[in-house]
């Protein structure tokens, strides 16, 4: 299930689904944010987007590498 819309700065700034993050996901934000924050990141649900942001502030995120596909 996703979370509410929030804005995605990949997909034009547009609203998006976000969800939570799957396990190999939370890793990797887990080695970029640390274990405080990570638990606060969301995946665009959008099919083909890599950002993940922090679910309260839209502009603290980042990509994904592309394996994340």
């Amino acid at each position: 299930m996703a979370d509410s819309s929030k804005r995605c700065q990949n997909c034009g700034d547009s609203m998006q689904n976000f969800r939570k993050l799957q396990a190999d996901e939370f890793d990797y934000v887990l080695s970029r944010v640390g274990r405080a924050e990570a638990g606060n990141y969301r995946r665009c649900d959008n099919g083909h987007c890599l950002r993940v942001q922090h679910y309260f502030k839209y502009g603290k995120g980042f990509d994904l590498p592309l394996s994340f596909r």
